[in-house]
């Protein structure tokens, strides 16, 4: 089952290339983009769009690090405060057993 799964991650990962050889081949108009009062070299269009996806898609895996990184803090930091209060209450219960 594992093999399929790799087949098939393969076959994805190829098609991907292949859509964005294509893309790339097909837009090859040159272009300048200008932003306040900046503009950039003139260079294909396909550039520029492949470039903010794959800017984009490492910002998104960057934003969910970061928020998987915190909760992971928030979860470790709960778990402490329960391991503190379970043992306040064993300590209790051995009180109560005695007392």
């Amino acid at each position: 089952m594992l093999w399929l799964k790799r087949a098939l991650l393969i076959v994805v990962l190829l098609l991907v290339a292949l859509a964005t050889m294509d893309f790339m081949l097909e837009n090859q108009q040159s272009t300048t983009l200008q932003f306040l009062e900046v503009q950039s070299p003139e260079l294909p269009l396909s550039i520029y769009i492949v470039f903010s996806f794959i800017l984009g898609s490492i910002l998104g895996v960057f934003i969910g690090w970061l928020i998987t990184t915190r909760l992971r803090l928030k979860l470790m930091v709960q778990s402490n405060e329960l391991n503190r209060y379970r043992k306040e209450v064993d300590k209790l219960r051995t009180q109560a057993v005695k007392g």
